[in-house]
């Protein structure tokens, strides 16, 4: 713990003077401001009466896409690794979702919904391949590893389902909730922004950047790499309390 400790703060004091030292060669806040400058954007944007609604309705459109798109994902591949026939399909059908722009996703999610609504399904779109990809994977190899004793042992699928692989996929969980989550911010936070839907984070750093004002777009951008930060600590400790570990 204090060697992390230590680690990351010699990361940021390094990160920190090569910023101060290149604003500072720049000389102009318009292209590097300076770290005090973004600090003093943040303290304004936090007193704001809509900074946590903000926040808040990012948040919950991140967490709406990551939601939608696990639980489709898990099922999915619990369903593609479990009977053969399905995962063709399924596999040619997330190879497709893949190779479309999210830029694709927004303008023509457009014509067919809200603005709301395609922010959360191009996180949706975006997210599912990312989280099905590595839960079928890992389950393709659980069934490999234990293929000799199913084959002296026959099961039910939903038993080596629900009974064996389900509680080994911690690591597979794991992986999948940090990416998929910090991917989910992006992708929200980029569609916000194209959609221009207020309120929200996209809609902030649009708004500042109309205004010139490139520290006010680093101390959103900085808010954002907390909330992300945050989310990942937050599903450590939710996969460990649902494993019991």
């Amino acid at each position: 713990m204090k060697k992390t400790v230590k680690e990351w703060a010699a990361f940021l004091v390094i990160l920190f003077g090569a910023w101060t030292l290149l604003a500072l060669c720049m000389d102009n806040a318009l292209v590097c401001p300076a770290p005090w400058q973004t600090l003093e954007q943040m303290l304004i944007q936090v007193q704001k009466p809509t900074f946590f609604l903000t926040i808040g309705t990012t948040i919950l459109r991140a967490m709406e896409a990551l939601g939608l798109s696990f639980i489709v994902g898990v099922l999915v591949a619990f369903v593609s690794a479990f009977y053969s026939w399905c995962s063709g399909f399924f596999n040619r059908l997330v190879s497709l979702v893949q190779t479309v722009p999210n830029v694709c996703y927004i303008i023509l999610l457009l014509f067919w919904t809200s603005r709301e609504q395609t922010v959360v399904l191009t996180g949706f779109f975006l997210l599912f391949p990312l989280i099905y990809r590595t839960i079928y994977e890992e389950l393709l190899s659980l069934q490999k590893r234990f293929e000799p004793v199913w084959t002296i042992y026959p099961q039910p699928a939903w038993v080596r389902m629900v009974k064996i692989c389900l509680p080994m996929l911690k690591p597979a969980f794991l992986s999948a909730l940090k990416s998929a989550s910090s991917l989910a911010f992006k992708v929200c936070v980029t569609s916000e922004i194209l959609t221009g839907i207020t309120p929200g984070i996209g809609r902030s750093l649009q708004t500042a950047r109309l205004d010139l004002n490139p520290a006010g777009v680093l101390g959103w951008s900085i808010w954002l790499i907390l909330l992300v930060f945050i989310f990942e600590k937050l599903w450590n400790a939710l996969i460990s309390f649902v494993f019991g570990e």
